[in-house]
């Protein structure tokens, strides 16, 4: 469908519009290229970056940039319409405005179609709303009747070669129409003085010919009319990129190749379109360029080839400096291969020195380091070569490249220094002089073994400069001056670099020298770049969490009471009270809710409970949780057999928050000193309590921000994960309440829940949590469960044992094991 779709235009209004007047044509037969997707991820935000993709040919070779489209979008360098328009206003005449041409070609059809009509009858007036219209008065009243026949002409053919294809009801095209309105254009074309219009009936000819499949005919009227016309107008390059079609559709793909990659030189207006084109006839860019009349030519063939190559190119790129040392492709291919080491190698390598984030871990990129390694080396000596020989409009490029290429692999800061101090007295553009200072920062901060108060000062300036960078481009996000993602690479590069550069290259760095609590402040810098919170927002009951999840998961509570301290009154060196100043973008309340947390976490409840009673919010002391709906909230003190259904809560009890549990779990404990009579109870009150605020109990969220079902059975990952995923302390809490009773009922129930918790401690198959999916020796641990014996042996005769059994498959799947052994 996607070839017949490109055979037949668009039958939006603006695009009958296009087509009527034969300005331009913007299907090609053979364009077969899906097109980029919009609205979506950005394509470019998918690696780390800090080599930033716009620092050459922005303008010319935006949409070929690295990313994971074929490309990026479909908008041209340059406008057709605006080309056309401003042709038409210079044919025309100087009074005639750029605006109105553009407005009356491109904008509602209704109106032209008024004031034809009205010409035709002989009313010799336009009506009303196209009186101010500078073309449309020209045309009317101009005394240009080649003009004029013209347009009467396209309008003319607009329903024969604008029609739309519905796919629920499709119509053939009408070949013999498209024909004979083809040849019509020609007859005029011949007949025609005025080379302006001649040349567009020409134009018509060719594509109406084209449209019509008659190819030969139409690849005629090029060779024979267009090709050699004098002229300079752009429709020449449309004509010569239906030339190229023509070829393709006979067979000849490398013409036509290389006569794309002309259009893709000439015409920014059709570079896109060419290039897709380019690709799509398959041809050999060694064979191509044998077609090439110079080097220029030759050049532009090997950077088109390139620009399709997600792999390693540098080949391609040593080409077209090779052939065209000074072209613009030169530098867009060069950042090109920068940026694939950023996907293949540098990505993977920060993402596996991370402590403390499995999912930026790539168990496969080892593998390709030495390969990369090479690569950048290579690399390297082209980067050199491109500054010493000076050829380049930007020659300094090599050098910065080079610098960032040693920071890049590691190990070579020195170097990579020594580069760029080559460049420090040359004139660089903004956007060159830009990616220095960041290339700058990245080594300074590579230079130092350990960080301290006298190397971080000299840090302080660059990431100073970094924030107002960052704070540059989101302003233009937030006023719409930037078009693109508004949250994405593509909008906001800087943003993006010191996302990454706090999260994995300076908050590694302090984790390396086990300063926790500076790399928690890098990771908040990094993750509130792009997701700001209004500080004053203290009162939202219902706010989401904003704290970043590795303070979630991995600070413990001396250091909360740090941060806290650092918020509520900033002190120390500048560097520190740069580096605390993201605290004002999370809320105290929050601060304190993560402190009491990591207090539940530690069992230390008065301290929890003091901690939770700082959150000022109206309600939070009358049960209201701050993160969790309301309607999840549960009793952890309900003891239950199963795990699933889960029962949150019954008749006589009541929903926790983080504060009302720590005071429970607070008064138990006091109760075991105040009532040593009864411990056993309150012990297994605790276990209770323990065991629900885990990850299978129904109230996850006293120590848990977040609950998945791949949690089930993991391996642990963090501080709390031997009670939230391995249940060990309420282990421990239901065996100290077994040891304290002599009840048989009792110490059977204690028996069992023990088991339960001893079960969480085997470590499960993946997708056993969450698919059901079974595993044999998975299956065979949890079947022989150390509890289970000693639940057999002493409490067969209990009435909960015969309702353990009736309720435990497991129990009984030993049972019956235990027999056949027999």
């Amino acid at each position: 469908m996607k070839r017949l779709l490109n055979l037949i235009p668009s039958p939006t209004s603006k695009r009958l519009i296009i087509y009527c007047v034969s300005f331009i044509a913007v299907f090609f037969v053979g364009i077969a290229v899906d097109l980029a997707c919009s609205g979506e991820d950005d394509p470019y935000d998918y690696y780390v970056s800090f080599f930033h993709n716009n620092v050459q040919g922005e303008h010319n070779y935006g949409s070929f940039y690295l990313s994971y489209n074929y490309v990026f979008n479909d908008e041209e360098p340059e406008s057709e319409q605006d080309i056309n328009a401003k042709e038409w206003a210079a044919y025309l005449g100087r009074d005639i405005k750029t605006e109105d041409v553009k407005a009356a070609l491109y904008g509602d059809a209704k109106g032209d179609s008024a004031m034809l009509h009205d010409k035709l009858i002989g009313k010799n007036k336009l009506p009303d709303g196209l009186k101010s219209n500078s073309f449309f008065y020209a045309i009317a009243f101009g005394n240009n009747d080649s003009a004029l026949q013209y347009y009467l002409f396209a309008k003319g053919v607009e329903r024969v070669a604008n029609f739309g294809y519905d796919q629920w009801n499709p119509q053939p095209v009408d070949t013999n129409k498209l024909y004979n309105s083809g040849l019509e254009a020609l007859k005029r074309a011949k007949t025609e003085k005025d080379k302006f219009i001649k040349l567009r009936y020409l134009y018509q000819a060719e594509r109406l010919l084209h449209y019509s499949t008659d190819f030969k005919q139409a690849m005629a009227v090029y060779d024979e009319y267009i090709a050699d016309y004098k002229s300079d107008s752009h429709v020449k390059g449309w004509a010569l990129a239906l030339k190229a079609g023509e070829e393709r559709r006979l067979g000849d793909t490398g013409k036509a190749a290389y006569l794309f990659s002309k259009v893709f030189a000439l015409y920014p207006e059709r570079r896109v379109q060419a290039y897709k084109n380019f690709h799509y006839c398959s041809a050999n860019a060694d064979k191509v360029a044998a077609l090439a009349a110079n080097n220029t030519e030759r050049a532009f063939i090997y950077a088109i080839d390139g620009f399709g190559n997600m792999e390693y190119n540098i080949p391609y790129l040593q080409k077209v400096y090779q052939y065209d040392p000074h072209a613009e492709a030169v530098g867009v291919l060069l950042v090109r291969e920068l940026n694939k080491l950023e996907l293949k190698y540098l990505s993977p390598r920060l993402g596996n020195q991370l402590t403390y984030n499995n999912s930026y871990k790539d168990p496969e990129a080892g593998k390709t380091n030495q390969e990369a390694i090479n690569e950048i080396n290579e690399l390297q000596k082209v980067c050199n070569k491109l500054s010493a020989d000076g050829k380049y409009a930007e020659p300094a490029l090599g050098y910065i490249a080079s610098a960032y290429l040693s920071w890049m692999e590691g190990g070579h800061t020195a170097d990579g220094l020594n580069y760029l101090s080559k460049v420090n007295n040359e004139k660089l553009s903004p956007k060159l002089n830009d990616q220095k200072q960041l290339v700058n920062l990245l080594l300074t901060a590579q230079k130092f073994e350990k960080l301290n108060d006298v190397n971080e000062a000299q840090l302080l300036p660059s990431l100073k400069w970094l924030d107002n960078k960052v704070a540059e481009q989101l302003k233009k996000i937030k006023s719409g001056d930037d078009n693109g993602y508004a949250r994405g690479y593509n909008s906001s590069r800087f943003a993006s670099s010191a996302r990454d550069f706090y999260n994995l290259v300076l908050s590694t760095a302090y984790l390396k020298q086990k300063d926790t609590i500076k790399a928690a402040l890098c990771i908040l810098k990094s993750e509130k770049i792009f997701n700001p919170v209004d500080s004053s927002a203290n009162n939202n009951l219902n706010t989401i969490n904003t704290s970043p999840q590795f303070w979630t998961h991995y600070l413990h509570s001396p250091q909360v009471n740090q941060l806290i301290a650092w918020k509520l009154n900033p002190t120390g060196s500048s560097y520190l009270k740069f580096l605390a100043g993201s605290l004002s973008k999370i809320k105290t309340n929050e601060l304190y809710d993560l402190l009491g947390t990591d207090y539940l976490r530690e069992h230390n409840y008065s301290m929890a409970t003091a901690a939770f009673k700082k959150i000022s919010i109206k309600g939070y002391n009358k049960g209201i949780n701050m993160y969790i709906d309301s309607l999840e909230m549960a009793d952890p003190f309900i003891n239950q057999l199963h795990d699933y259904p889960k029962v949150f809560l019954n008749a006589n009890s009541k929903p926790f928050n983080r504060l009302m549990f720590a005071q429970k779990m607070l008064s138990l404990q006091g109760k075991l000193k105040s009532d040593p009579k009864n411990a056993a109870s309150y012990y297994f009150q605790i276990a209770t309590g323990l065991y629900n605020a885990t990850h299978y109990g129904n109230a996850y969220y006293l120590i848990s921000y977040e609950w998945s079902s791949y949690d089930y059975g993991r391996q642990n990952l963090y501080s709390y994960d031997n009670d939230y995923i391995k249940t060990k302390t309420a282990e421990q809490y239901y065996l100290k309440a077994y040891q304290l009773s002599t009840d048989q009922e009792f110490k059977a129930k204690c028996t069992y829940m023990a088991a339960k918790c001893r079960q969480k401690q085997i470590t499960a198959p993946d997708g056993i949590g969450w698919s059901g999916e079974s595993n044999g020796q998975y299956d065979k641990a949890v079947r022989n469960n150390p509890y289970f014996a000693g639940l057999k042996s002493g409490y067969s005769k209990t009435a909960f044992y015969k309702l353990a059994v009736n309720e435990c498959s497991y129990l009984r799947d030993y049972l019956a094991s235990a027999k056949n052994k027999k």
